[in-house]
């Protein structure tokens, strides 16, 4: 076989003569064709390679995977028909980059199995343009055979830029596999007329099949170009505008020479914004014979620029027309994105509206708040209104504006109130936590032990240990809980001054100290003050003091707050009472009217009774050094004796009940 590449000026044509672009056959070189580059994706080397040979028998070899030795058989591909020129001559076909090493060079592939050999897809083409300007019905026509498999398969591409880019051929074939003998195919397509720099390619694809494929791989032979020469028919169109909006519609005035049949269809085409027709897309059509208009509508997202064109083609006969003259702008359409509600919380940080927006709105725009007034864009919570703002752009451009809406709602943060660490003081009782917190703490929130174990709002006072209490009020979202810390660093012992009391002193006695005369039992080293607010030393002298009510005030340690208590003194002249001796006198300090009395003596008292007139002991006495402290208040009414001794003298003294 030969190739040729046919240079059409040079050419005599007859009306509507078909004539020969290009044929190779692959006998002679130089084949025309560039093997195993890196076009569309492909791998310059790999598992596969593609040959040209004129290679047809099979063989075996073997192959290591993962160091283990396989054996394989590759058999031999099918003989080639009568219609082929010069059947089993060379070919292009893929091999085995294994089975070559092994001198194995007939049509073959290694499948992909994701182990032993990677997937890898390779590429051969024309290393030459072919131009069918001028021409219609051009055809591509080749031999071809592939058996592999599901993810195993031969491709068609085709190049309007001189191989720049390829274009995938999916019509009538998308996927070359499944013939184990030559077939032959013939591809017709309006994109491959009227091209300058027109070129054709084949891809093997090899991808990862857990059950491999079988061969051949895919072999090709006698590719032939066509096309069709003659006066044919001609379309020439111009927008009745320069300016459009990506969205958009335009108008196209097409006008025609030559004869189109019934059936036919004007198509309107637009380029990329290069003014390349290599992929054109159609943007409207009309079903017609005769010139006039055609409205087509810019694609949503056809990319913004200054150079698109626009040309019409038609269907019957097929026929591309020529650009129009001058390059079109096509600007983006104006987008705001798409409506949204947004809540937040009333705590949270300022932030761009225009980030709560659906979709990708343009930067650059205008807000206007809930009340139609300019809006900075900017939302705080709990200074800007809830409500709906509204986000407009695209004005003072060839676009329609665009506006989109955002409702805000604002949901009120939680509030803890402040955490508090510190003391707390020992009243005998329970303490409530939540007065404890600063700020303004809301009701209603769940307290946990220093464990994590839930509690109530109250500490108990010599139950619960000292450590942090946390206070949880539940947020709705977005807002999140809020939390605060009631920290009990130590629990101090309330301040306690004793019971108010009211004691009797007898006027002959000697100085008193009323620490013994409070009620309950108070706490020592407290001060004495009297009824003004003088200071007092707390002994009473009937002789020099007044009666009256005193004070004893006990300091509380922060936040224990001071306790008082106060003894009203009462002097009575207990006459009649004292019997003694006066050198071993007893002496009646003070009593409180109801049979309980203190009395002195002037040693250290050892023992001490109280017996009534029939001799029996009587009463509750009780020591402390030289003072007793005699209770008859559960004695019946009479007289009573009070037998004293200590440091060998004795003493009597006679009490009465009244």
């Amino acid at each position: 076989m030969r190739h040729s590449l046919l240079t059409l000026a040079l050419m005599p044509f007859a009306l509507s003569a078909q004539v020969t672009l290009f044929q190779t056959g692959f006998d002679t070189a130089p084949f025309a064709f560039d093997l195993n580059t890196t076009d569309a994706g492909s791998s310059a080397s790999g598992s596969n390679t593609w040959l040209i040979n004129n290679v047809y028998s099979g063989g075996t070899g073997d192959v290591l995977c993962s160091g283990i030795p396989l054996n394989y058989t590759i058999p031999s591909v099918a003989g080639q028909p009568v219609g082929i020129n010069a059947p089993n001559g060379n070919y292009l076909h893929t091999a085995s980059s294994e089975a070559v090493t092994d001198g194995i060079l007939c049509c073959s592939f290694a499948a992909a199995d994701g182990f032993c050999t990677n997937p890898g897809n390779h590429f051969a083409r024309m290393n030459s343009d072919v131009s069918t300007v001028g021409l219609t019905n051009v055809t591509l026509g080749f031999w071809w055979l592939c058996n592999g498999g599901a993810q195993n398969y031969g491709e068609v591409y085709y190049s309007t830029n001189g191989g720049s880019s390829w274009n995938l051929i999916t019509t009538p074939v998308t996927q070359y596999n499944g013939g184990s003998n030559w077939s032959q195919q013939s591809i017709a397509l309006p994109a491959f007329d009227g091209q300058a720099t027109l070129r054709f390619g084949f891809r093997f694809v090899n991808g990862t099949s857990l059950f491999g494929g079988s061969d051949p791989g895919f072999g090709v032979d006698d590719v032939v170009i066509t096309g069709q020469q003659g006066v044919g028919n001609s379309i020439s169109c111009q927008p009745t505008a320069s300016q459009f909006c990506e969205g958009g519609l335009v108008q196209v005035q097409y006008s025609i020479q030559g004869v189109f049949t019934a059936g036919n269809v004007f198509t309107l085409q637009l380029s990329d914004a290069l003014g390349s027709f290599a992929a054109p897309v159609d943007i409207g059509s009309v079903t017609t014979t005769s010139a006039g208009f055609i409205t087509g509508s810019i694609p949503p997202g056809t990319p913004p620029g200054t150079g698109y064109r626009v040309r019409v083609v038609g269907s019957a006969p097929s026929t591309i027309g020529t650009a129009s003259g001058f390059p079109l702008t096509i600007t983006a359409a104006a987008n705001a994105g798409s409506n949204s509600v947004a809540t937040v919380c009333s705590n949270s940080a300022p932030f761009s509206l225009i980030t709560l927006l659906g979709g990708s709105p343009d930067p650059g725009g205008t807000w206007t708040d809930p009340n139609g007034g300019p809006f900075s864009g900017t939302f705080t919570p709990g200074t800007s209104a809830p409500g709906c703002y509204v986000y407009t752009v695209g004005t003072g451009t060839n676009c329609a504006p665009a506006s989109a809406v955002l409702c805000v709602q604002v949901v009120n943060a939680p509030d803890a109130g402040t955490s508090f660490s510190g003391t707390v003081c020992d009243d005998g009782s329970v303490i409530p936590m939540l007065p404890l917190l600063g700020g303004n703490p809301q009701p209603g929130g769940a307290w946990t032990a220093p464990g994590g174990a839930p509690h109530g709002p109250d500490f108990v006072v010599g139950v619960d240990p000292a450590g942090c209490y946390t206070y949880t009020v539940m947020g709705i979202p977005p807002c999140p809980s809020a939390t605060a810390q009631v920290c009990i660093t130590a629990v101090l012992p309330e301040a306690d001054a004793g019971a108010d009391s009211t004691v009797i002193i007898c006027a002959n006695s000697g100085p008193v100290d009323l620490f013994y005369e409070l009620g309950g039992t108070p706490d020592t080293g407290g001060t004495w003050l009297t009824f003004g607010g003088a200071p007092f030393s707390g002994i009473f002298d009937p002789q020099v003091n007044t009666p009256g009510p005193y004070i004893y005030q006990v300091d509380g340690t922060s936040p224990c707050p001071d306790d008082q208590a106060i003894v009203t003194v009462v002097v009575d002249p207990c006459s009649g009472i004292d019997e003694a001796v006066a050198e071993d006198a007893l002496r009646i300090l003070s009593h409180d009217g109801n049979g309980t009395y203190r009395i002195a003596a002037p040693w250290t008292v050892e023992n001490a009774r109280v017996l009534d007139m029939l001799g029996r002991v009587a009463g509750l006495v009780v020591r402390n050094g030289s003072t007793l402290a005699v209770d008859l208040s559960q004695a019946p009414a009479g007289s009573y004796v009070v037998h004293v001794v200590g440091e060998g003298r004795g003493a009597m003294l006679r009490l009465v009940r009244p």
